[in-house]
Order: structure tokens, then C-alpha cells, then sequence
């Protein structure tokens, strides 16, 4: 495929999950550094992923499918800033180290600098810069203001008590341990255990 035509294939497959005027940027972004894009199917414990080109293979950078347009571009900037950290620093660096941090938070200023955001996501987006962390579900200011625009329905997983069960893309869970931003949580049909967002939105079985 040629590079104009490959770059309007992803402009036309992203534009539906990423807001308006985003999308040919990040088009071009995988075009030119030759990246596997992939919007994922929904995942309990990450919202995307990066993986680097080894033994010949091209880069590969997952988002999930049910982001809202903010946090899939957020999302997916964060990624792509781990790509460059790999690019310019190799495996020497820290994965949310002081590298990525200047990566990460130089691609989304010139997002927010274009005033892609509206104003409280914003607001929230210029502290973010500030003290950038692992990820937006771990910067409690702007995981809150992200949230406002969450079409799903239920309650913050975070907002719930040990040993409460809850309802979570058609499985029945229960709280059992917090850890850090995640929460350990066990499925009640086989008793696995997985670790899902504090700011994921659930269903509760029991009584907060």
C-alpha cells in the first residue's frame, strides 16, 4: 500500500475513536515509524499497550476499543511516547521513567496547545504535564475529569468496600485488595483473580 493511501486507511479507521482533527496525525505517526496499530478489544487491567520491534518485527501499539475519543487520544499518545522513548533510548531506560516522562508529556502538550481538550479536561491536562504518571487512570485529577465523559453507567469500582461483588462486562467479581490505582478483584464463577482500574465502572451487588 502506498504511503498516501495507508495513511488515509488509518485517518478513516481512527477518526470515530479520537476527536476531530486528531486522527491524520496519529495516522501519520504509523505510517512513518512503520507501527502494528491495533484498537483492541476491551482489557480489565490496561487500557493499551506497547511492544518494540525485535528480531526483524515492526513496533506494536494496542488501544482499547471502548475509550472515549479524550482518553483513546491519550491513550494512545502515551504509547506512542513509549515507542520513542524505545527509538531514542533503547531498553537503558525506565518504562515511566524521566525519558518517557519528557516524550510523553512534550506529544500531548502540542495536542493541548492546539486546544483539541475542552476547557476542564484542559485545566486537568496542564497538571497532568506537570507531574505526569504511568497513566491517566493514576493521576487522580485527570482520571476524574476523563471520567465526565464516560457514557457507561454504574459506579466507580474505586467507590466500593471489600468483600463487596459487583457486576463487570458480564462477569460477577468481588473487592478484595487495593493495590495502588487497580484493584484486586476475584471472579466469583472460577475464583481467578484479576487486578481492574479503581475508575472503572461497575455494577454493585451489595450494599455501599
Amino acid at each position: 500500500m502506498a504511503t498516501d493511501e495507508a495513511i488515509l486507511h488509518f485517518e478513516k479507521k481512527l477518526s470515530p475513536k479520537v476527536p476531530k482533527g486528531t486522527a491524520a496525525v496519529i495516522a501519520n505517526w504509523i505510517v512513518e515509524l512503520n507501527v502494528v496499530f491495533v484498537i483492541s478489544k476491551p482489557r480489565q487491567t490496561k487500557l493499551g499497550d506497547f511492544r518494540p520491534g525485535l528480531n526483524g518485527k515492526a513496533p506494536r501499539i494496542s488501544v482499547n476499543a471502548d475509550l472515549h475519543p479524550y482518553s483513546f487520544l491519550i491513550t494512545t499518545i502515551h504509547e506512542f511516547a513509549h515507542l520513542g522513548c524505545y527509538l531514542k533510548h533503547g531498553q537503558k531506560a525506565a518504562p515511566h521513567g524521566q525519558e518517557w516522562k519528557g516524550i510523553y508529556t512534550k506529544m500531548l502538550k502540542l495536542f493541548v496547545d492546539k486546544g483539541i481538550f475542552p476547557p476542564d479536561l484542559t485545566k486537568s491536562l496542564h497538571l497532568h504535564i506537570s507531574r505526569p504518571k504511568a497513566s491517566s487512570c493514576s493521576c487522580p485529577i485527570l482520571s476524574r475529569a476523563l471520567a465526565e465523559y464516560d457514557s457507561e453507567e454504574g459506579e466507580f469500582l474505586g467507590n466500593l468496600s471489600p468483600n463487596n461483588q459487583f457486576e463487570f462486562r458480564g462477569d460477577i467479581y468481588q473487592y478484595t485488595l487495593l493495590r495502588r490505582t487497580r484493584i484486586l478483584c476475584r471472579r466469583v464463577t472460577d475464583g481467578k483473580q484479576y487486578l481492574i482500574s479503581s475508575r472503572a465502572k461497575v455494577n454493585p451487588l451489595t450494599t455501599l
